[in-house]
């Protein structure tokens, strides 16, 4: 392992993937440029990312879930193949990337609109 590097793993990756490397390269770029987007339009705006960052989360960890119970058929094979702990651990970890590009998108979204609505007044 001492002459392995991260050079390495991006050409695997490549022979891998082929073209949907860099599609999913694209796709991520895009949805972190969003994500810092609603963020300064956010603060811009004078307004807490606290309900962009709850929607997100709420999203996030549903398709999470959801792609978690999908993921036997991803692979092409039943549900019988959650068999140990460790079946289910790579099942969320491979249904955490859904999920979060779903986080992603729907901050960016919620964030935009919070940011378009002004700042809070408090009545005093």
């Amino acid at each position: 392992m001492s002459d392995f590097n991260p050079v390495t793993l991006f050409f695997i990756l490549s022979e891998a993937m082929g073209g949907f490397l860099w599609l999913l390269l694209a796709a991520g770029l895009l949805l972190l440029g969003g994500v810092v987007f609603g963020v300064s339009r956010l603060r811009r705006a004078g307004r807490p990312a606290k309900r962009p960052l709850m929607a997100a989360a709420i999203m996030g960890t549903v398709a999470t879930a959801v792609f978690t119970l999908l993921m036997p058929a991803w692979t092409l094979t039943d549900t019988g193949a959650f068999a140990s702990g460790i079946d289910v651990a790579v099942a969320v970890l491979l249904g955490l990337v859904p999920g979060v590009l779903v986080a992603a998108a729907v901050f960016t979204m919620a964030s935009l609109r919070c940011a378009s609505r002004g700042p809070r007044v408090q009545a005093a």
